[in-house]
């Protein structure tokens, strides 16, 4: 009967150009700074009840991981001695943090999280796509490494693939 059946709970995924969980601090200054951006997307991500946000333009160096009241971040960036530029990351609601594996691998423009759910591994995929004025070798090199990516994963995983594509729209 309808009365027996549990409903199963959706899962609220979102994506999230942050531009910039730093401020421009000194370098030395990095991690406090990233931990007070963190606090004010953990804090606007549980007012919009999301679980899992997909982020863009971390520009956080290397990679790593950080909890906050109700999120833990994860991120991929460049590393320590480049320029902070690109990275992407996820916010993780802290109550499905059992759920998941975390990210590791990637790239500053590709990353991965697996979550285990009661209808199979989902995938999700956060990607952060150079603009249209980039260099053709430099979108041919992104769009390769995503689809290599994505083939990487099970076919009969889900995947979620939310990310910052940098399209325009218009005719111009």
């Amino acid at each position: 009967t309808r009365k027996n059946k549990k409903k199963l709970q959706a899962l609220r995924i979102a994506s999230w150009n942050v531009r910039k969980m730093t401020s421009g601090l000194s370098d030395d200054l990095q991690q406090i700074n990233a931990a007070r951006k963190t606090a004010i997307i953990d804090a606007e991500l549980h007012r919009l009840d999301i679980d899992i946000a997909a982020l863009q333009e971390t520009r956080l160096a290397d990679n790593g991981s950080l909890t906050e009241t109700h999120y833990t971040f994860f991120w991929q960036g460049k590393k320590l001695d480049d320029r902070r530029e690109l990275g992407v990351g996820f916010a993780v609601r802290n109550s499905l943090l059992s759920m998941i594996e975390p990210p590791t691998g990637g790239s500053e423009r590709i990353l991965t999280l697996r979550l285990s759910t009661s209808s199979g591994p989902v995938n999700i995929v956060t990607a952060y796509a150079p603009t249209m004025y980039s260099n053709p070798d430099v979108k041919d090199q992104f769009y390769n490494a995503l689809d290599h990516s994505i083939t990487m994963l099970t076919p009969s995983e889900h995947i979620y693939l939310p990310g910052d594509f940098n399209t325009r729209v218009g005719a111009e």
